[in-house]
């Protein structure tokens, strides 16, 4: 799980380091990543662009990849980028590919 105690904008220098830890580990089927969004109030266009990335591998890969405790700021930012199809719908867990 990543979380962002830190941090209230997921930007691209914070996607950079999300991205630097998964390229850490190696990603198996029907293993979940999950992102807890809790802290988050703003997430930038690199940072989305990111977050779509990890959806869209996720379906490919078949491995598991939610947000979870959407603020409704950035729900409300999917919903305006019209993301709810990649992200899903749902303001607690976005994705879960299964």
């Amino acid at each position: 799980m990543f979380s962002f105690p830190d941090d209230s904008r997921f930007s691209f220098l914070l996607a950079g380091e999300v991205r630097k830890e998964l390229e850490a580990i190696r990603i198996l089927r029907d293993m979940r990543i999950t992102v807890n969004m809790e802290t988050i109030h703003f997430v930038d266009s690199q940072g989305f662009d990111f977050l779509v990335e990890m959806a869209r591998n996720a379906e490919q890969c078949m491995y598991k990849f939610e947000m979870i405790h959407i603020l409704p700021e950035v729900h409300e930012l999917i919903r305006l980028l019209e993301l709810e199809n990649i992200l899903g719908e749902g303001p607690e867990i976005l994705k879960s590919c299964s």
